[in-house]
């Protein structure tokens, strides 16, 4: 646009042909770059230019007027009397910029006649712009500036659909479009409005147009022109075949190469195919759909039920999968498809793909094992094998029964089968959501950093990617990574913000960096979600809410977490502590369930650095005694680094309330300062407020007591501050200097646990001195 503007204002008269295939923007384009001259430069747009009577106006003039010009080659005088007509039909206003809209495919005599408009222009000291869909091959003129607008990516196109459409589009069918459309906004928008909601979200599978729309048909009219028989029905040959391989796999290759024919040079020259490397590439795929057409060619056979569940899967097309997977995970042909539906089960957190026990053979998972962790299990020795069949046997008994047998094992064919090339991401997926329950986070992360970069397949496994990484985010406390995850799951597929692990992941992101209290609670529909989804959600959700000091709100749901699921991707022993967090903060130990404190470290295993840290400060809120200041100095020096973040400060919170309850009210202050300025380092604003609650309600608590302890002349000086004396009139009320009066109310804040004189003022509110109505 920059370009275009700049015509304008050219010392050097030069023409500018703005050159794009019928639809990508050319118009639009040039009116909005022409349009940002301002009102001071006349603008004239003038269209049908080739016909007997073309029509011009002014830009910001509404009406139109039309000009009576001899169309090319009519007379020996080509361009007579253009801006004769132009001054005489629009009030004698010489245009500064001319702007020939819609040129068509410029041939060597239109070409001719543009070249004598642009020299009557000169001597008006006017600019031609002109809007073409093509030049002809040849030489051209000097004075001639051609600007060729290129394809749009898929992020602007997806930016352009949005904004028509008024609908989030999952990415992965934005990248279709774009292939489909070669770039061009008008085919895009043609293609994606005759796609069904479902189809544009990613819930339903589109796998390309059957038939080209007139966009499609006035973009490459022109090119079908130069196509003869043997060259379309290579075309259509490879639309066809491209069409009918897609439904049967995921990802859609929309690259696939076209082989080798001796006609594809013809079709390069027509600038329809390009070479790459040693493959042939479509570059304009609706002109094969429009061969297809003309050329009435056979569509192929329908896909098989085996590989239209194996599409479905791969590609999250949950409206179509749903009804499918409804009669349970047998309903699926083909053991691929076993172990799909298995793994897009758990990762979803629904139940059609969960083999219940006491089915026949619903809970022998061997012959789909292997398709849950690799892609081709060919290379796969004996003893890997088998450590395999017992990790997705493993798997299946903690999500149909919410047990695991032997975390021994477990932890060893988590290490087996990790160390394994060719793995896809549902089964890392899996592997990482294992490692999290048993707490070696710290191994977690490592097998999501390891292959972050593999190559994935389908949007299921884009989604395992960035679930697994939202997690792992979670448990160490990096939220801001949480939600940056999330935000490309819902880029990928829009429809899947409704799942329960998208929603308590977000409500716990949400809680941490922007304070936003959880507006849900458990869901009632365990009919449809999983018990350990829910469970889950349930534990996010109360986390949210410990984070921000809603201490009771948070037990309920930790306590329902704890009872309902025992194995969570947090580790029950760190869902255990925030359960026995929330309960003494509420004051409301006595509540806690059996099933908060039946899981032992031991079982849990891998002795990471969070999974110490959370198990030492569940130790120190439920000590007794002199062992109590003990376990919390323990507590404190175990969530230090390596632990994470979210360990550290829930430690250091709870420690302040610890001490604060004592009477240590400098020692408070001084641990929810330490959470508090890591909070603010990490960019957690809603963690800051959480804390600040926690320090308040502490400070209330030991409040009563600690008035007492003050001295006389101190009590005099929070009773002249508490009337709103400024430091300089206490200061001459008590006969002391400034400085002083500044010590002493310093001190007095610390043996208080408050920060200033806010925090003075809020506290005497909530908990005011017996004597502090006294007279000064």
């Amino acid at each position: 646009m920059r370009t275009i503007a700049g015509v304008a204002s050219e010392i050097d008269p030069r023409t500018l042909m703005v050159v794009g295939p019928s639809g990508s923007g050319k118009t639009a384009t040039v009116m909005h770059a022409l349009r940002g001259l301002g009102p001071d430069v006349p603008v004239l747009r003038v269209q049908r230019i080739w016909s007997r009577r073309p029509h011009a106006r002014f830009l910001g003039d509404t009406e139109r007027s039309d000009l009576t010009v001899a169309a090319p080659g009519a007379d020996g005088r080509p361009t007579t009397g253009f801006f004769e007509s132009v001054t005489q039909n629009l009030g004698g206003t010489v245009p500064r910029v001319v702007f020939v809209d819609d040129a068509g495919v410029l041939t060597e005599e239109r070409l001719s006649w543009l070249q004598h408009l642009v020299d009557e222009a000169f001597a008006l000291d006017c600019r031609v712009v002109v809007a073409a869909e093509e030049l002809a091959p040849g030489t051209l003129p000097d004075e001639l500036d051609v600007l060729r607008l290129g394809p749009l990516d898929a992020p602007a196109l997806r930016h352009f659909l949005t904004d028509a459409l008024g609908l989030a589009i999952a990415s992965d069918v934005v990248e279709r479009i774009t292939w489909w459309s070669a770039g061009n906004p008008r085919l895009a928008l043609e293609l994606a409005q005759d796609l069904s909601v479902a189809q544009l979200r990613g819930g339903a599978l589109w796998h390309g147009p059957d038939t080209a729309g007139s966009a499609a048909q006035r973009t490459y009219r022109h090119a079908l022109e130069t196509v003869d028989e043997p060259e379309a029905d290579l075309l259509a040959s490879f639309v066809l075949r491209q069409t009918g391989s897609s439904l049967g796999e995921e990802p859609w290759d929309g690259a696939a190469g076209l082989g080798d024919d001796p006609s594809l040079n013809r079709l390069a020259e027509l600038g329809l195919t390009e070479l790459r490397g040693e493959t042939w590439f479509l570059r304009h795929p609706l002109v094969a759909v429009l061969c297809a057409e003309r050329r009435r060619a056979e569509r192929p056979a329908a896909p098989t039920s085996e590989r239209r569940g194996e599409a479905m899967l791969r590609g999250l097309h949950m409206q179509e999968l749903n009804p499918v997977l409804r009669a349970g995970p047998l309903s699926v042909e083909g053991p691929k498809n076993r172990a799909l539906a298995f793994t897009v089960s758990v990762l979803t957190g629904q139940t059609w793909g969960i083999p219940r026990p006491g089915l026949a053979g619903a809970v022998d998972c061997r012959e789909w094992a292997d398709h849950a962790w690799w892609r081709g299990s060919a290379g796969v020795d004996g003893p890997v094998r088998e450590a395999a069949r017992r990790l997705a046997a493993a798997a299946l008994a903690v999500e149909a029964e919410g047990v695991v047998h032997d975390p021994d094992q477990l932890r060893a064919d988590l290490d087996t089968v990790g160390e394994t090339p060719g793995q896809h991401w549902l089964g890392l997926h899996l592997q990482t959501r294992m490692r999290l329950m048993l707490g070696d986070v710290s191994g977690a992360r490592a097998l999501v950093a390891g292959h972050v970069d593999d190559d994935v397949q389908g949007a299921a496994e884009h989604v395992a990617r960035s679930l697994s990484a939202a997690m792992v985010a979670a448990v160490e406390g990096q939220f801001h990574d949480v939600r940056r995850h999330l935000d490309a799951v819902r880029r990928l597929r829009p429809g899947c913000d409704g799942w329960l692990v998208l929603r308590g992941l977000t409500a716990l992101a949400d809680a941490a960096i922007d304070g936003r209290v959880p507006d849900a609670g458990v869901p009632d529909v365990l009919g449809t979600w999983s018990a350990r989804a829910a469970a889950e959600f349930a534990a996010d959700v109360g986390a949210a809410h410990l984070l921000l000091g809603r201490a009771r709100e948070a037990v309920s749901l930790l306590a329902v977490s704890a009872e309902q699921c025992r194995w969570p991707y947090q580790c029950p022993v760190m869902v255990r502590a925030d359960l026995v967090d929330a309960a003494v903060s509420a004051g409301d130990v006595q509540s806690l369930p059996a099933a908060a404190g039946d899981t032992a470290v031991d079982e849990c295993g891998v002795l990471s650095a969070d999974l110490r840290a959370a198990a030492a400060r569940g130790a120190a809120l439920l000590a007794d005694g002199d062992g109590a200041l003990a376990a919390f100095d323990e507590a404190v020096r175990a969530s230090t680094p390596p632990a994470s973040i979210r360990q550290h400060v829930r430690t250091l919170v709870a420690y302040g309330r610890f001490r604060a309850a004592r009477g240590d009210a400098g020692v408070a202050v001084a641990a929810f300062d330490r959470g508090r300025t890591l909070a603010q380092l990490a960019g957690l604003a809603g963690w800051t407020r959480g804390i600040d609650t926690a320090q308040t309600a502490s400070g209330g608590a030991v409040a009563s007591n600690r008035w007492e302890g003050l001295r006389r002349e101190e009590r005099t000086m929070v009773r002249l501050a508490l009337k709103g004396a400024t430091n300089s009139k206490i200061a001459e009320s008590v006969f002391v200097s400034e400085r002083t009066v500044v010590n002493r109310l310093r001190q007095v804040y610390q043996r208080l646990g408050i920060r200033d004189r806010r925090d003075l003022i809020r506290l005497a509110e909530e908990c005011p001195p017996r004597w502090a109505a006294a007279e000064v």
